[in-house]
């Protein structure tokens, strides 16, 4: 009885660590398992690396497919080509370069809705027998952007929008207020004579003041964060003070070997110059 006691047990723990070899076979050939990881921030190209060189057959002209989990991103056959319904006029696979044997898919204007796993597939066979054999996983990140910029009073004030999807600009003064003014909305009726100017991609503040310094947010369609920026606002030096630092600096120069009258005598010259 003891013995059939401990046959039942034993027996289903090696079935379990049966299912588990099997499970970790089936994710170690799983094609998630060996994604290449690359990053893009939003706005800019990515590129997805892909080479099929060893796998193209030179009578056939090599057809490429790129998906996600949820949807086709593109397809290339020689000049004929499909792009999926997010990815139109955004997404390209060179045929040039193709049929070098690389695969890359290129991406262009980055969005947040990018992100994550693609699989590229190299489809063979007959008009009437496709097959399709995996090439790569590519799990893509998309990064916002973040800068500090430095800007004297007076002076232009330059914020890069990066992308059309750019659809608002909103600012907090400090950290201590938690509001956020809009500054700035495309396609807005713009009647205000500070209203920011609209210039490839990028937005012009004319003649900051030191009210300008703080935090200025870029945000897309969804009020995702395309850029952070810092603003510090500094005063310019002024002519007066900046002529007086360099005869300073070159009268401390020039008394190191300078007997102690033509000190004095300097000394006088200079009172008189500023104080007359």
């Amino acid at each position: 009885m003891l013995w059939t006691m401990e046959t039942t047990i034993v027996r289903p723990r090696r079935v379990s660590a049966f299912l588990m070899l099997w499970l970790l076979i089936c994710a170690g050939s799983s094609p998630l398992s060996v994604a290449v990881y690359t990053s893009s921030r939003v706005g800019l190209p990515a590129v997805l690396p892909c080479t099929v060189a060893s796998l193209l057959d030179s009578a056939h002209t090599p057809h490429i497919q790129w998906q996600t989990i949820r949807d086709s991103v593109f397809e290339r056959m020689g000049g004929e080509l499909f792009q999926g319904e997010a990815y139109v006029d955004r997404a390209d696979v060179p045929e040039e370069m193709l049929m070098r044997g690389n695969c890359s898919l290129f991406l262009r204007d980055v969005r947040f809705s990018d992100a994550g796993i693609y699989e590229s597939y190299l489809v063979v066979g007959e008009s009437s027998i496709k097959n399709r054999i995996f090439i790569q996983s590519v799990q893509l990140a998309v990064i916002d952007h973040k800068t500090i910029k430095s800007v004297k009073t007076g002076a232009d004030l330059i914020l890069d929008l990066y992308t059309h999807q750019a659809e608002q600009v909103i600012f907090q003064n400090s950290i201590n207020d938690t509001s956020w003014a809009v500054l700035w909305e495309r396609g807005a009726d713009i009647r205000n004579k500070g209203y920011p100017k609209e210039r490839d991609d990028k937005l012009i503040f004319r003649r900051v003041t030191a009210s300008s310094a703080g935090t200025y947010k870029v945000l897309d369609m969804q009020g995702l964060a395309l850029s952070t920026v810092k603003v510090e606002v500094t005063e310019p030096v002024l002519a007066k003070e900046t002529d007086a630092l360099q005869i300073h600096s070159a009268l401390g120069k020039a008394t190191m070997n300078m007997p102690p009258v033509s000190l004095i005598t300097l000394f006088l010259s200079f009172h008189l110059m500023f104080f007359k």
